[in-house]
């Protein structure tokens, strides 16, 4: 079973997913993957980070063009809007943290995001395809505009469930969610 949750920017997708992270692991229930909160200081936007789900491991996935020159990393690095993709780091982080799912079949896969920044990696693409195929159960937050061909189809083919985050049902969505795992665990 693969949920894929969407919506526009800003309206809770990661909030929702989250909630049903923490839920499912407060179950017993084992999550690997990893997720890329943004960073500010004070009310800017540095950057967002990588981290991974199972070992709270974290790495730069994107900062600032200025934020990123100021700390020393390369300016010449590939450009996702307004940010500088930080290779190494977003790589080996994420890469890392998708494997571990390899290693548990009854483990969920969880992601938040696949979107341009983390599509960018193109061995963090690559590791994103494969954990997507080779996982039973997937929670992932995807870009509203996701347009890559090979995740797309890997949802078609394995019917994925697709849910729209609303503010209308942003508070309440991400129980029928883990009820959703949780029924197709103790099966």
């Amino acid at each position: 079973m693969i949920v894929v949750i969407t919506g526009r920017p800003g309206v809770g997708k990661s909030t929702v997913f989250n909630r049903v992270v923490s839920r499912l692991k407060d179950l017993g229930l084992k999550i690997y993957g990893f997720y890329c909160p943004e960073v500010r200081e004070g009310s800017r936007r540095i950057g967002f980070k990588i981290i991974d789900i199972h070992t709270n491991d974290q790495g730069w996935l994107a900062i600032s063009m200025d934020k990123a020159i100021q700390m020393g990393f390369n300016r010449y690095s590939k450009r996702i809007g307004r940010y500088f993709v930080v290779y190494d780091e977003a790589k080996t982080i994420g890469i890392n943290a998708l494997r571990r799912i390899y290693s548990d079949p009854n483990g969920i896969l969880g992601i938040d995001e696949i979107g341009p920044m983390e599509l960018s990696i193109d061995e963090l693409r690559k590791e994103i395809i494969s954990a997507i195929m080779k996982s039973n159960k997937a929670i992932l937050v995807v870009h509203r505009n996701l347009s890559d061909r090979d995740i797309i189809d890997i949802f078609k083919r394995r019917n994925a469930l697709f849910y729209t985050v609303l503010e209308s049902n942003r508070e309440f969505i991400h129980d029928e969610i883990v009820k959703m795992f949780v029924n197709i665990s103790t099966m």
